[in-house]
């Protein structure tokens, strides 16, 4: 997901961290391994691995650097969505190897095979138009999160002004 440049520039910018200095920060900051704790808990299956998930809401936090509590949760949702969609794309994955396990090795070049086990997910069961359906309904998750991210930092960086008819009289 992160280049190895990146990676080891969070590093360095990391060693040379105090950690945070308002009463504030150190609050929030002694939440955190409690709070993704928690998410990870309700949203990793036992068969996935928690930390990937922290690394997944780690990296969004990093990046989109959320600033209070609403924001955090545009970024959790973010996270979420995200981690369900990649969970549909293993599932559609698992399920053309499967469909493609039962056909005769040799027979077929392996696009025909692809193509004979999604007809198989569309013709002999939901299961391809219920992936479709998830996978569209994570994206509007994830976009809509994100986009309200953006109207909230953008309204902390140009607050509406106040006009001289705002207010009593």
């Amino acid at each position: 997901m992160n280049s190895d440049r990146r990676i080891q520039a969070s590093r360095a910018n990391g060693a040379k961290s105090k950690g945070p200095k308002t009463l504030a920060g150190k609050l929030r900051s002694s939440r955190n391994s409690r709070r993704h704790g928690l998410l990870a808990r309700t949203i990793v299956l036992d068969n996935e691995r928690p930390s990937a998930f922290a690394a997944l809401l780690s990296s969004f936090e990093f990046e989109l650097d959320p600033a209070g509590e609403i924001e955090q949760g545009c970024v959790e949702n973010m996270a979420v969505a995200r981690w369900r969609m990649m969970r549909l794309w293993g599932i559609e994955k698992a399920g053309f190897e499967f469909e493609m396990s039962k056909q005769p090795p040799g027979l077929h070049d392996a696009a025909t095979r692809a193509a004979i086990a999604f007809r198989s997910l569309c013709d002999d069961s939901r299961a391809a138009d219920l992936l479709n359906r998830y996978e569209t309904r994570y994206d509007r998750q994830y976009t809509r999160a994100l986009n309200t991210l953006l109207k909230l930092k953008n309204f902390q960086t140009n607050p509406v002004p106040k006009s001289d008819t705002d207010g009593p009289p």
